[in-house]
């Protein structure tokens, strides 16, 4: 570890999620979630692995998945258990936010790679990115010392133009929290739910 000044760029990160929770939620996270989510140096890359307990897919779930392959492969693509997974997780300089590299190890499959970017912009708040200009935005909270994201709404940017996607068009209501089980482990956990299709997406997993 560098013993150098940090570069005060490097701390907006930090001061950006402490402020979208507000003094008071953010205090309540349990402290490794907040380290976790505190400023990644630019050059700093961080690996975490665990095994993703669950991963499911409804049939409809299972469809989009593969249409979405074209924008990039924003979702998990097939059923599993104990599916050994790394996340990679590292700052995007250009978007000023930080990316999350999943790599699912499918036993008799190829490794399933999937990649989001979280930033937060000063008009719209936090948002997270995939694959030719798709996102959406998201609320983040406080749940028993656990980090929430609740997604409100998907758009599809085009340069500066952000266009609203109607919900019914979209994998559903995704919600996303990181819970402390002590201070190296974490537990994830991931569904979507459409209000048609009902759930679509669930994920469980375990990491370090």
């Amino acid at each position: 570890m560098s013993n150098n000044p940090p570069n005060i760029d490097a701390y907006r990160h930090h001061t950006s999620y402490s402020k979208l929770l507000g003094k008071t939620q953010w205090q309540r996270l349990h402290p490794a979630i907040r380290k976790r989510f505190e400023c990644t140096k630019p050059t700093e890359f961080v690996t975490y692995t665990g095994v993703m307990r669950e991963v499911f897919l409804s049939s409809s779930g299972y469809v989009l998945a593969q249409l979405c392959r074209i924008i990039g492969t924003p979702l998990a693509l097939y059923n599993g258990k104990n599916i050994q997974t790394t996340v990679n997780v590292y700052r995007d300089k250009k978007r000023e936010g930080l990316v999350w590299d999943r790599h699912y190890h499918y036993p008799n499959k190829r490794t399933n790679r999937v990649k989001s970017t979280k930033c937060i912009e000063k008009t719209t708040g936090l948002i997270e990115v995939v694959g030719c200009g798709f996102g959406m935005k998201l609320d983040a909270t406080e749940d028993s010392g656990a980090l929430q994201f609740e997604s409100t709404a998907y758009f599809w940017q085009i340069g500066r133009i952000k266009i609203k996607i109607p919900h019914l068009l979209t994998p559903g209501k995704t919600v996303v929290k990181q819970k402390a089980i002590n201070d190296r482990k974490f537990e994830f956990s991931l569904q979507v739910i459409h209000p048609w299709l009902g759930l679509v997406f669930r994920q469980v997993g375990i990491f370090e």
